[in-house]
């Protein structure tokens, strides 16, 4: 073996990626090669340029909106300086399974702008793969059975160990036909990523709110990763989601009372709070002298006013929430409360050990 040290920083909301960097530390072992699993949130605290040569830093995170998140994208570009120390990314995406037919994911963009940034920072990428993992977005379907998620699980670890094994014996990972997959469908939906980035994410991080079950215990905010949750109001307090939200999951699978919803009613209502032309009233009020610029202002004026009008909306929809026929009404017309469709979090990991400290393989 050409390294005698392997360094993963995962970055998980429901379990999935900590499992795949647990999978990949006990396949080192089992080669004879050290291995740490790590938090990324605590990599701009530790220094592992210490012995470049031997050592191989691995990264896994989940994908969102066809791209890796914000905080992981952040979180990379704070990681200490690669001095050319050799890397590698994995991004787990939302595999499903119908029937015999198993559905991958499209982590798209995810794994290489990962690996851009790993670049840029000085690290000799090796390689970088996706791998499918059960989906957790309760909010746009149900949770698949448990059977069905280790089922694909199965079907993930051999690919995942596979991809190190490579790795550890020396050689690159690029070339590969579930590379030029995820390539080929980054460039395609290149548009969304972007606007998830931008627009998309603190949009979904205003779907959710607490039912009537909510007793204001406050697990949600204590264990979220990026210390989006606050819990606001008298008692009992109720959680508030910022735009710091990366719609992770992890919330909704930790809360005890099964209390978190992500509101399908509320998102229409919002969706409409937030597309009103008010561009199209400010330039009625001007009298339409800016005729000749009112396409590029107009569009201009609605991206200045999205970003208020969301948080302001979502602040009277959670003062509104404390009206118990008005949570009543929002509960019952949002899908996630009804009760087949359940909450993910990837088995055999409890969650609250993996939200900030180190462990070690095999943990």
């Amino acid at each position: 073996m050409i390294f005698s040290n392997v360094a993963l920083y995962f970055w998980s909301g429901t379990g999935n990626s900590y499992q795949v960097a647990c999978w990949l530390a006990e396949q080192a072992a089992v080669k004879g090669v050290t291995a740490q699993v790590l938090a990324l949130e605590q990599a701009a605290l530790t220094d592992n340029t210490a012995d470049n040569a031997g050592r191989l830093t691995g990264l896994v995170f989940p994908t969102h909106g066809f791209t890796a998140p914000w905080q992981v994208l952040r979180s990379t570009w704070r990681l200490p300086r690669g001095r050319a120390g050799r890397a590698f990314c994995v991004a787990t995406r939302a595999g499903l399974k119908f029937g015999p037919l198993f559905i991958p994911g499209i982590s798209g963009s995810a794994p290489f702008i990962v690996s851009l940034l790993l670049f840029l920072k000085g690290y000799r990428v090796r390689g970088a793969m996706s791998v499918d993992m059960p989906s957790n977005w309760f909010s746009l379907h149900p949770i698949q059975s448990r059977k069905k998620q280790e089922a694909i699980m199965l079907r993930a670890r051999p690919r995942a160990l596979g991809f190190l094994d490579q790795l550890l014996g020396g050689s690159s990972v690029w070339c590969t036909r579930n590379n030029f997959f995820e390539i080929t469908w980054g460039i395609l939906l290149s548009w969304i990523s972007i606007a998830y980035l931008l627009i998309g994410r603190f949009f979904l991080a205003k779907l959710f709110f607490a039912n009537e079950k909510c007793d204001g215990c406050g697990v949600c905010a204590t264990h979220c990763p990026v210390h989006a949750i606050r819990m606001w109001g008298s008692k009992p307090s109720r959680p508030f989601w910022t735009y710091h939200c990366e719609s992770c999951m992890r919330c909704a699978s930790l809360c005890p009372r099964n209390a978190v919803e992500a509101g399908h009613s509320w998102g229409v209502a919002l969706y409409y709070l937030t597309s009103v032309p008010v561009a199209a009233h400010l330039f009625s009020w001007l009298g339409g002298r800016l005729a000749t610029e009112q396409n590029g202002l107009s569009l201009a004026l609605q991206l200045v006013l999205y970003y208020p009008a969301v948080f302001l909306s979502y602040f009277l929809f959670h003062a509104l929430l404390r009206f118990r026929i008005v949570n009543w009404l929002f509960t019952h017309t949002t899908m996630t409360h009804l009760p087949f469709w359940g909450r993910y979090h990837a088995p055999d990991v409890h969650l609250k050990t993996i939200s900030s400290h180190p462990s070690d393989a095999g943990r």
